[in-house]
């Protein structure tokens, strides 16, 4: 089956999809106001620009949409039916720059935290996993 919009109007579409200040995003940054965890949002100086620094836990976290990032085995990291090669070729490409981002991050003591989108479902077991990772080790 075709698309049901012209080339055009799904550019268009296509083109109003944020980048930053998502609502997966604003979740995130609200539990982690909840924590009192003070963070930065969108560093530019930092590889890959990650959706929140925290400098005192040394710790990057990337919100992840499970479609753009190919999160496995998850129902919306499915692949549309028009135009595959194209989309492959763009969610692969973003998987191996995630990969290359993570490595070197860690190459510079990064510690990485990635939430996936799917997982914001149950707000309450993001809550408990981001207070375990970025609660002070005694």
């Amino acid at each position: 089956m075709g698309d049901v919009y012209t080339k055009a109007k799904r550019s268009e579409i296509m083109s109003r999809i944020k980048g930053h200040n998502t609502s997966p995003e604003n979740i995130i940054a609200n539990l982690l106001r909840k924590l009192k965890i003070r963070y930065h949002r969108n560093v530019k100086s930092i590889i890959g620009q990650p959706d929140f620094v925290i400098y005192s836990a040394k710790t990057v976290i990337f919100v992840h949409g499970c479609f753009w990032h190919n999160h496995t085995n998850c129902k919306r990291a499915k692949l549309p039916t028009t135009n595959k090669a194209f989309w492959k070729r763009k969610i692969l490409g973003n998987k191996r720059r995630d990969s290359r981002i993570m490595r070197l991050l860690r190459k510079e003591g990064w510690r990485i935290i990635t939430i996936w989108q799917c997982a914001l479902r149950n707000k309450n077991h993001v809550f408990q996993r981001l207070c375990r990772l970025l609660s002070p080790k005694t």
